[in-house]
Formats: C-alpha cells, sequence, structure tokens
C-alpha cells in the first residue's frame, strides 16, 4: 500500500500548470519575411505540423513528469506491505503514553493552569481506536494508567493530580512511559511539563529508540516575576541571642521593594528591602530569644507561593574550631600571619553559617590531643619545627577527617621534604621565585581552577579582585599525583593546592598569608578565600538536618525496628516543617531547584533522549517506520533524474530543427 510520510506537500501537484503555461508561451510563431517581388515564390502547404505538435507534446509530459517526480519524492512515498499481525498505517492505531510533571514548579507561573486544558485538547486529538496511558511523577511516579482505550479513566486520573510540594524527577516518568509502551506498534510519548532546567538537565534521563515518537507540551510562564528565600541560616550572636539571615532573590527584571518578615512564637519582625533586577541578597534578623524555637520567614504572594516560605530551627549552626600554629621563638614575624588569620576567621559576616572559633599557639603544640576536639590547623612556616610525634599526631589528624592549612616559612624546603617523608604530601620544593623588588613587579594569580569551590566562589567579576592581588614572592613546587591545583600564577606555577589524606584534606600556599609576602590580607579576596577554602574541606558539620519536601528519613535517624517509609516518618517530610526526632533538629522545604524561572533548550533535551538512537527530526510529521515499510523516495528522484535528462535532450533536438527550418 503507498503512503507518504508528508502528504500535504501533494498540493504541490497543482503547480504542474508552470510547465503548460509555459509551453504555450514558448509555441512557434510565424516571422514574417518582406521581399521586393513574390511573383516567382510558388504558394505550398507545409507538411511538418504533425510532426512537430507531436514532438512539442512530448516535450510538455516530460516536464510535467519531471515536476511531479519531484514532488513526489519530497512528499516521502512509502510502501508498506501488510504482513500477518501488523497492519498497514492508516489501519494500525497509535499507542500513547502521556507523562506529566506535577513536581512543585508546576503549581507556579500558571503552569497548572495550562496543564489542563493542554491535556484534554491533546488527548481528544488521537483516533478513537489509539491506546492512550498516563505517567504522572513528581520525586516518584505518583500514578499511572496503563495504555487503553477507556480515555474517562486517563482523564479522570489525571484531574485527581495537584502539584506536589517535590522536586521533579523526569527520568523515572520517562523510563515508565517507555516500560508501559513496551514493544507497541506507533508508539508515543507526551511530555507535559514546564521543562524547568534545573530538573530536566540531568544525565539520569533514560535513551529513547527511534522507533518511538516523542513530542513536547509546555506550559508556564517564566517571565513572570517572582520573589524567592533561596536559604536561611542562624546562629548565636556574639552579642547574644540569634542572629538570622536570609538569602532572598528577586527573580524579575524589574527593581521591586518587599518586606521580609520573620515569624517565632509570638514575635513578628519585618525588614523592608529594596532589590534591583536579578539581586540576591541577604536579609538579617536579631533574635532575643533562646536556641531550640522554631520559625519561618516569608514573603508576599506572588506567581510561585512555594518559595516564599521557609522554615527553620533557631538553634545555632555548630562552629568551625580552628588553631594557629606559629614558631614563635624561630620565626616571631608569623605573629603578623596570624593576627590576619584569626581576624579573618573570627569576624561576622552577613550571610554566613557556620561560625569560627580561633585559638593560637605555638610550635609545642599537642596535636594529639586535639583531634576530634578541632576542625582545622593553621600552620604558618610551622612544619620544620614538629617533632616526630607531632608529625605522626598530624597524620592521624588528616586521617581523622581534620583540615592542615601550611603556608612557608623560611625553611620551605625542610617543610616539603617533611610533609613527603612523612607520607602527607607528594609535592616536590622547586626553590624560590626571585622578589618582586629584583623584578620590579609583582607575582600576580593567572588561574582559578574553574571545576573547585574557589572557581565557583569567584566568578567573573569576583575575580578581578583576586587576580589583581600582588604577590611579592612564593615558593616554586610541583605538584604530585593527586594533588588539585586550586591557583596557578602568571607564570603556570601552582600557588595554592589541594591534597586528600585519608578523610582529611592538607591545604598548601606557596606565599604566607600576610601582608609582606603579597597584598592579599588587604584586599576583598581574602577573606572569602581564606573562609571558603576551609569551609568547602571541612564540609557541612552536623547540626540541623536539612532535608526537601519528600525526602525519606536516613534509618539512622529512626528506630531500628522502623522503615523511613512508616506513615508516622513519611508524613513528617511530606511538607515544610520543622520537628526533632531523637533530640536532632529537622528543617524540611520544598527544594529550591524547583524556583529556578528557566527552561530547558529543548533541541538539547530532544538529542539527550535520543543519544544513542537516530531521533526523527519532527515528531509532528514523520510517522513510526516498521520492518514491513520501505521507503521510495530514491526511486522517485532517480525517476526526475532520467525525465529531466530526456527533456534536455528532445529539447535540443527541437531547437535544432526549427534553426534548421528557418535557414531552409
Amino acid at each position: 500500500m503507498l503512503n507518504f510520510l508528508n502528504p500535504v506537500l501533494l498540493f504541490g501537484l497543482a503547480g504542474l500548470a508552470i510547465p503548460i503555461a509555459i509551453h504555450l508561451v514558448n509555441r512557434q510563431r510565424a516571422v514574417p519575411l518582406r521581399f521586393s517581388s513574390i511573383r516567382f515564390i510558388k504558394r505550398t502547404t507545409l507538411q511538418q505540423k504533425n510532426r512537430r505538435s507531436l514532438t512539442d507534446l512530448l516535450l510538455l509530459l516530460l516536464r510535467v513528469a519531471f515536476l511531479a517526480a519531484v514532488i513526489g519524492a519530497l512528499a516521502g512515498p512509502l510502501w508498506e506491505a501488510n504482513s500477518e499481525g501488523m497492519p498497514a498505517i492508516g489501519e494500525t492505531s497509535e499507542t500513547v503514553v502521556f507523562v506529566v510533571d506535577a513536581s512543585s514548579s508546576l503549581s507556579g507561573w500558571g503552569g497548572w493552569e495550562e496543564a489542563v486544558p493542554a491535556f484534554r485538547t491533546r488527548l481528544a486529538a488521537f483516533a478513537d481506536d489509539a491506546a492512550v496511558g498516563l505517567v504522572v511523577f513528581g520525586n516518584r511516579v505518583l500514578a499511572e494508567v496503563a495504555p487503553t482505550r477507556n480515555r474517562s479513566e486517563v482523564e479522570n486520573t489525571f484531574l485527581t493530580i495537584y502539584p506536589e510540594q517535590t522536586e521533579g524527577v523526569p527520568a523515572l516518568g520517562i523510563k515508565r512511559a517507555v516500560e508501559l509502551l513496551g514493544a507497541a506498534p506507533g508508539r508515543r510519548i507526551v511530555v507535559l511539563s514546564d521543562f524547568q532546567l534545573s530538573t530536566w538537565q540531568s544525565d539520569l534521563l533514560p535513551d529513547i529508540d527511534s522507533d518511538t515518537r516523542i513530542e513536547f507540551l509546555e506550559v508556564g510562564n517564566f517571565d513572570q516575576p517572582n520573589f524567592s528565600i533561596l536559604s536561611v541560616d542562624s546562629f548565636a550572636s556574639r552579642e547574644g541571642g540569634t542572629r538570622i539571615i536570609a538569602r532572598v532573590k528577586n527573580d524579575s527584571m524589574e527593581s521591586a521593594e518587599i518586606p521580609v518578615r520573620l515569624q517565632a512564637r509570638g514575635i513578628e519582625l519585618e525588614e523592608v528591602v529594596a532589590f534591583s533586577p536579578g539581586q540576591v541578597q541577604p536579609v538579617a534578623f536579631s533574635v532575643a530569644e533562646e536556641s531550640g524555637v522554631d520559625a519561618r520567614i516569608y514573603l508576599p504572594e506572588d506567581t510561585y507561593l512555594e518559595d516564599n516560605e521557609y522554615r527553620l530551627w533557631m538553634g545555632p549552626s555548630p562552629s568551625i574550631n580552628v588553631v594557629v600554629v606559629i614558631p614563635i621563638e624561630a620565626e616571631p614575624e608569623k605573629l603578623e600571619e596570624a593576627d590576619f588569620v584569626s581576624k579573618a576567621l573570627s569576624v561576622e559576616i552577613l550571610g554566613g553559617s557556620n561560625q569560627y572559633f580561633v585559638s593560637g599557639s605555638d610550635a609545642s603544640v599537642d596535636i594529639g590531643a586535639l583531634i576530634g576536639k578541632i576542625d582545622a590547623l593553621y600552620l604558618a612556616g610551622s612544619i620544620p619545627y614538629l617533632n616526630e610525634e607531632q608529625m605522626g599526631d598530624l597524620q592521624r589528624f588528616l586521617e581523622a577527617g581534620g583540615v592542615v592549612f601550611v603556608s612557608p616559612g623560611k625553611m620551605a624546603a625542610k617543610q616539603h621534604q617533611k610533609l613527603r617523608e612523612n607520607g602527607l604530601s607528594a609535592v616536590t620544593f622547586v626553590g624560590r621565585s626571585k622578589s618582586a623588588a629584583e623584578l620590579g613587579v609583582p607575582y600576580h594569580v593567572g588561574w582559578i581552577n574553574p571545576d573547585s569551590n574557589l572557581g565557583k566562589l569567584f566568578d567573573e567579576e569576583a575575580a578581578v579582585d583576586l587576580y589583581q592581588m600582588g604577590i611579592h614572592r612564593y615558593t616554586r613546587f610541583r605538584a604530585g599525583e593527586g594533588a588539585e591545583v586550586l591557583l596557578k600564577s602568571e607564570e603556570g606555577d601552582p600557588l595554592f593546592l589541594r591534597e586528600r589524606i585519608g578523610k582529611g584534606t592538607l591545604l598548601t600556599s606557596a606565599w604566607p598569608w600576610d601582608a609582606r609576602s603579597s597584598d592579599l590580607p588587604l584586599r576583598f579576596s581574602f577573606l572569602p578565600l581564606l573562609r571558603e577554602s576551609l569551609a568547602e574541606a571541612i564540609g557541612e558539620k552536623e547540626g540541623t538536618i536539612r532535608l526537601h519536601c519528600g525526602d525519606l528519613l536516613s534509618p539512622a535517624y529512626i528506630p531500628e525496628d522502623a522503615s523511613p517509609s512508616d506513615s508516622d516518618y513519611y508524613l513528617l517530610t511530606a511538607e515544610p516543617n520543622v520537628f526533632v526526632l531523637n533530640n536532632r533538629p529537622f528543617e524540611v522545604n520544598v527544594s529550591r531547584a524547583e524556583s529556578l524561572s528557566q527552561r530547558v533548550i529543548m533541541s538539547d533535551l530532544r538529542a539527550q533522549l535520543f543519544q544513542n538512537g537516530k531521533a526523527v527530526s519532527s515528531p509532528e510529521t514523520v510517522r513510526t517506520l516498521n520492518s514491513n515499510t520501505y521507503s521510495l523516495w530514491p526511486y522517485f528522484l532517480l525517476v526526475a533524474v532520467l525525465f529531466y535528462l530526456m527533456e534536455t535532450v528532445l529539447s535540443g533536438y527541437v531547437d535544432t530543427r526549427s534553426s534548421n527550418e528557418a535557414h531552409a
């Protein structure tokens, strides 16, 4: 049976009137010749008329046939042979599965209001004999209907669903749809979603075979303005009470001024804040209240309600304890470095979560007694002055998860040698650079590792200050195997690197962090560079446990005979909530990944879904081909070429003959 992939192009056959019109316009006309006398010319009749008419008619047919063959090739002709159990296209109904996104973001930006009519319209458009199924997903499959011809069942199931307060996991919905389709003929997946970049840009999406068609129904308008509370941190204030920092974002192209409110046990506080377009800024509250109070911060209602509230436990985050060690007798100038580091770590940062508590010691420090009590050691040129027992304790401190920050002193070569001999570092000492005084210009940072936490902290604008920092002299060393270089000089030398030792981290700087060695302590980048280096290595300390709505509790926090899916524990995280379980406070909030008002690029998504198969380029116009289907367009194209060659030869013959007759 003959079918066409693009039958609408067959309307182009109406264009066959064009060569007929050209043929009529170009018909040979008699050319009058003037003579002085015609009395010697005998009257006669031309006998070639029939032959010329036959030739001209054949030329016309060839031109019409050429255009018809070209149009037929463009229409995508298919020959489909019927086989047992495999009806031809047009007789086979499709098997369709709707994949519907019911994650939290669909409740905002008008998404669900658009989703309901879009679903009904697309459902009604399928043929009556098409089998239709349904998969609804959030952070799990929320509902499903196997492909059926009972449209009422599918529609009624859809209408019972409303977006949950969970983060969407599209891979689960797509995978389940593929399973429901199986090997059915005419397979099609229809995805209805806002296609939010934060959830759809995922490596977990399954591959779809090229025999399955997929189409996307986009809903929601991300151009609508939205304010969101991205995160909230609380910590004990040095002045007493609790200090709370909320990071709020204006996700719009217009400036606005809104109230940010805190509510806790009868306490109502409000800060009216002005935001520039796209701005994220911290909003601070001070509460003269003891720890252990649950609270909420909330914003006025807007297009997406779920990120306008944040539930929090006002207890303080645990502090990060740091001991700065300097060889006070051998290198008293290190007091300056210790002073800069201590002040940078001790200062309260607006929007910071953990506090740093800093104490100092000389090179005789008992490192073994500090294991389990402190989080980080800042060793300012102290390594060469530690004895073997201290070096052994340092190794145990690192392997237990501690962080050690090492800067060079007078004996930089011995420092690297001692670390290598004790198996704590693979860095090799090379020498010292020339001083900036000798060169006449200081050294500068020339590269920040884009994959590190520093690369994410110092983006293009923030990195300018770090690049402008002048280093007067630095230790040149070669990074060993396993060392992660975080900063490089303009000459390509490593300036700052990280090594993993057991569960801990060794950070090595090529220059002392004082004002004599560089102007870093005087720059804006000093404080975030130091604090972020330590904070990333230490990680999130145990304190308030933060979960997203729909997350299951870890078995470590519930009785041994209980399951995280038991209703008593499952309901604790079903919606925003603050609770205490086994003396541990928990915060549950909607994932802020659902607040991103940016859509994935649909062509990239299609390419990802079909990465192991050949994706059809236009699912609206391309049919699924089965093993009994044969494409005929190459044959149509070959016939068109033959007609063109025949028309060219015959047209040349007609022109030659006409010229000869004219001369005769």
